[in-house]
């Protein structure tokens, strides 16, 4: 749920999102320690992670009032760079038992050489209202947990019509594949998400077909970056979002619940060319 609060002295765009248990700061301005005094009060005891998006001229404050950062963005702010400083409220949250092999894996994908030949985005189509129901069914079939209810046709009807693009794949005539971009038009980037393939056609190289007509749909946008936060356990997402040129900038610790649980997310941004 979104929430701004105001005051005379600060401003704050709050989205609380009690199903992952964590309370996000998507924007601000005004006096630092006013801002701090308004995040506090909006705190309850199912919270257990508080992330805040900030900029660089910000980041040291937030250092000094015990703030991590994990992960970064370049360009996110219409140009200028973002990072997630975070705070946790659980000994179990702050912990994750899969950091060590999801930073090998990191490295081992780093470590190949980005693909040269030519993108194809052959059988992407753009997805309208009318196919709400299959993409429903789709996300429903490869997650079974999943931080937005994708598996509701009427939520993804309203995304659409609220502009985010959705583009998808099929197989002898049924949706096996899908993505999706969200443009934040006020700070002019856009993040590539919702990333879906029936295990049958995982590793035929949809997801890049698919990343690709997202890509080719915001160029001319006006977009300074594009991103995507991507599970940490996932090979071949990332390694998918590294051959098309996206840069590492960080990992989410315990982000989000997802697929089997609370997950690590990493993050992957490129700029919009």
């Amino acid at each position: 749920m979104n929430k701004e609060i105001k005051n005379s002295k600060a401003f704050v765009s709050v989205y609380r999102d009690p199903f992952n248990k964590r309370i996000r700061i998507d924007d601000y301005n005004g006096n630092l320690l006013a801002l701090i005094k308004i995040i506090n009060s909006e705190m309850e005891g199912w919270v257990e992670k508080l992330i805040i998006k900030t900029r660089s001229e910000d980041l040291p404050f937030f250092l000094s009032q015990g703030f991590v950062c994990e992960a970064f963005i370049r360009h996110y702010f219409s140009g200028a760079d973002m990072y997630f400083v975070v705070k946790y409220f659980s000994a179990e949250r702050c912990h994750s038992n899969n950091w060590y092999e999801e930073q090998l894996m990191v490295e081992k994908i780093l470590a190949t050489e980005i693909e040269t030949k030519k993108r194809s985005d052959t059988g992407v189509q753009i997805a309208t209202i009318a196919e709400a129901e299959e993409l429903a069914a789709l996300y429903k079939q490869v997650f079974t947990i999943y931080p937005t209810p994708l598996d509701d046709a009427a939520y993804i009807s309203k995304t659409i019509g609220e502009g985010t693009i959705y583009v998808y794949m099929r197989e002898d005539g049924k949706i096996v594949s899908a993505a999706a971009a969200e443009i934040n038009s006020k700070y002019k980037n856009a993040e590539l998400t919702d990333c879906a393939s029936l295990e049958a056609v995982q590793g035929k190289g949809h997801m890049k077909k698919l990343l690709f007509k997202l890509e080719e749909k915001l160029v001319g946008e006006g977009l300074t970056c594009l991103y995507s936060i991507a599970r940490a356990g996932s090979f071949g997402m990332n390694k998918a979002f590294f051959q098309l040129g996206y840069t590492y900038g960080g990992r989410l610790m315990n982000n989000c619940y997802i697929v089997s649980g609370i997950e690590d997310m990493n993050v992957w941004f490129k700029p919009a060319i």
